[in-house]
C-alpha cells in the first residue's frame, strides 16, 4: 500500500473497493450470486486536482466462490496505468467470507498479498459492513510488514433502496524502518449515500475526510456505479 504521503487517505481508499449492491463506498460486502457478473466503475477526485478513475470485475463462480479483478489508473495530473488487482472470495456463509487480495503496482518486483475477513450484519434497517485485513509485500527486494487495517461501516437504510452510511477507516503501519520514527497510524472517516435502481443499478458517493494529522487539502471525494447481471 503507498502510505504517508500528502495523498494517503485516497490511496488508502484505492487499496479497497465497494461490492456489487447498494452500500459504502471502500468495503467488499456480500456474495452477489451464482452466475451473477458485475462491473463497477470507481471515480475518485482529490484536490491536487487528480482524477483516479477504477474499474472492477465481479463473478459468482458457485454460491460460495467468486472472483474479483480490477484496474486502477490516474488520468490527471498526468496519465498513469497504477494498479492491477486480483481477489478470491471464500464465503462461509451468506454474510462472512475470506478474501486473498493480491495487488500489483506496474515496474514493481513484487506484490501486495493481504489476506482479509469480510462480513456483513443486518439488525432491521441498520447493517454493518466490515473488512479487516494486513498486506505485507512480498518480491524481488525481500519482504516487508505492510500494514494492518480495517474498514467498519455502520448503515442506515433511510428507505429499501437507499441509504447514509459512514466508514471508519483505521491503518498501522508495520514496516520496520530501521529505528527511524514515523507516524505509525492513519484513520480517515467517510460519510456518503447510496442507492440502488431496480436491483441491477447501484451507486454510491462519499466524501474521505483525515482524522489523524487533519489536513483539509486532503479531503477527497469517490464515487461508483455498478450494474449485476445474469445469475441463475
Amino acid at each position: 500500500m503507498l502510505r504517508w504521503s500528502a495523498l494517503a487517505p485516497l490511496f488508502l481508499a484505492l487499496s479497497w473497493s465497494a461490492p456489487a449492491v447498494a452500500g459504502p463506498l471502500n468495503p467488499w460486502g456480500a456474495h452477489v450470486g451464482k452466475g451473477v457478473v458485475a462491473v463497477t466503475p470507481f471515480v475518485y477526485v482529490d484536490q491536487t486536482p487528480g482524477v483516479y478513475p477504477l474499474i472492477y470485475g465481479q463473478y459468482g463462480v458457485t454460491e460460495r466462490f467468486e472472483l474479483l479483478a480490477g484496474v486502477g489508473a490516474t488520468v490527471t495530473p498526468g496519465v498513469s496505468f497504477d494498479t492491477v488487482e486480483l481477489m478470491p472470495r471464500l464465503f462461509f456463509s451468506d454474510t462472512t467470507a475470506a478474501a486473498l487480495h493480491v495487488t500489483y503496482v506496474p515496474g514493481d518486483d513484487g506484490v501486495t498479498l493481504a489476506p482479509e475477513y469480510h462480513g456483513v450484519y443486518s439488525l432491521g434497517p441498520i447493517e454493518l459492513t466490515t473488512n479487516v485485513g494486513w498486506g505485507p509485500y512480498v518480491g524481488g527486494s525481500g519482504f516487508s510488514a505492510g500494514s494492518a487495517y480495517a474498514i467498519v461501516a455502520p448503515e442506515w437504510y433511510f428507505t429499501e433502496a437507499s441509504s447514509l452510511f459512514l466508514e471508519i477507516n483505521p491503518e498501522i503501519d508495520l514496516v520496520d524502518y530501521g529505528g527511524v520514527a514515523v507516524d505509525r497510524f492513519y484513520m480517515e472517516l467517510v460519510p456518503g449515500v447510496s442507492t440502488s435502481i431496480a436491483e441491477t443499478h447501484y451507486f454510491a458517493v462519499g466524501v474521505g475526510i483525515p482524522v489523524t494529522g487533519f489536513d483539509p487539502t486532503s479531503i477527497y471525494a469517490g464515487m461508483w456505479y455498478s450494474i449485476a447481471f445474469g445469475g441463475e
